[in-house]
C-alpha cells in the first residue's frame, strides 16, 4: 500500500462567486516533492492556496501527512507551514524577535514544540536568509526583510508540508538564491514544498512538478522534466494549453 502523501486533495470544491469556481478532482504531492502551482490570473492558483492552509472553506477532502484538515485542524495544521504573499498577518507595532516569540509560545501551548528549540531553528533560518533585523517593528521592515520573517516564521515549527505564495516577490537575487536553497535543503529532508507562481520560467527550475490551472480546473499536472521534453519548455506548454482552451 502506498504510504500518505504529505498532501493529498480529491474532490475539491471551492465557490468564490456566481461566476467562479474550484474544482480539483485529485492533487498528490509526495514527501519530499517540489511542486509548483501556475495559471494565469484569476485561474485558481490562491484560491487552491488558501483551501489548502484552511483560510477559505470548502467541499471535499484535504488531508495533510494523512489527516484530514477539516475532522483535525490542529494535528493537520502542526505539519504546515505557510508563507503569504502580503503581510497582512503581521502585528506591525511588534519588532521581529517579539514575533517570533509569540509564535513560539502558541506552538509551545499546542504541544509543537518547545521554545528553545524553535529559537534555535529561527536563528538558523535567518543566519541563511541573512535576516538581521530582529530589533525592527514589523511595520517598518523592507518588502524583502518582511518576506524574509514570513520565511522564518512558516519554518521555525519544522513542518513537513511547506505551502508558498509567490516566493520571490520582495526578494533580491541573493535572497531568492537563499531561500530556493533552503527550502531544496528541506526537500532533501523529505518536507513537500508546494509553491504557487506565475513565473513559469522559475517554476521550470525550481520544481520537479508543475501543475497548471485554467478558469479553476486543472489543465495539467506533469513532472517538469516531461514537460521540457515534450514542449521544449514549461512556458511552450503553457502558451499551447492555453491557445487551445480559447479556441
Amino acid at each position: 500500500m502506498r504510504r500518505a502523501p504529505a498532501l493529498q486533495v480529491h474532490d475539491l470544491q471551492v465557490r468564490r462567486s456566481r461566476n467562479f469556481a474550484l474544482n480539483v478532482d485529485s492533487l498528490w504531492v509526495d514527501k519530499g516533492s517540489v511542486l509548483c502551482i501556475a495559471g494565469a490570473n484569476g485561474s485558481g492558483k490562491t484560491t487552491l492556496i488558501e483551501a489548502i492552509v484552511g483560510l477559505t472553506p470548502y467541499q471535499g477532502s484535504i488531508r495533510i501527512m494523512g489527516r484530514p484538515i477539516d475532522l483535525y485542524p490542529k494535528q493537520a495544521k502542526a505539519r504546515l507551514g505557510y508563507v503569504p504573499d502580503d503581510d497582512q498577518w503581521f502585528v506591525p507595532e511588534l519588532t521581529a524577535a517579539e514575533y517570533f516569540a509569540l509564535l513560539s509560545s502558541v506552538y509551545e501551548r499546542s504541544g509543537v514544540s518547545i521554545r528553545a528549540h524553535m529559537s534555535k531553528i529561527v536563528q538558523h533560518t535567518a543566519d541563511r536568509l541573512k535576516f538581521k533585523a530582529f530589533d525592527q517593528q514589523l511595520g517598518s521592515l523592507s518588502h524583502g526583510n518582511k518576506k524574509k520573517v514570513q520565511i522564518i516564521a512558516a519554518l521555525m515549527h519544522e513542518p513537513q508540508l511547506v505551502v508558498v505564495d509567490e516566493l520571490r516577490n520582495g526578494l533580491d537575487p541573493l535572497a531568492i538564491r537563499a531561500a530556493e536553497q533552503l527550502f531544496k535543503s528541506l526537500s532533501a529532508r523529505g518536507v513537500a514544498v508546494v509553491a504557487a507562481t506565475h513565473d513559469l520560467w522559475w517554476a521550470e527550475r525550481f520544481a520537479a512538478e508543475i501543475v497548471m490551472l485554467d478558469q479553476g480546473r486543472v489543465i495539467l499536472d506533469a513532472p517538469t522534466g516531461t514537460i521540457t521534453a515534450e514542449s521544449g519548455s514549461v512556458e511552450a506548454k503553457f502558451l499551447a494549453l492555453y491557445g487551445a482552451a480559447r479556441d
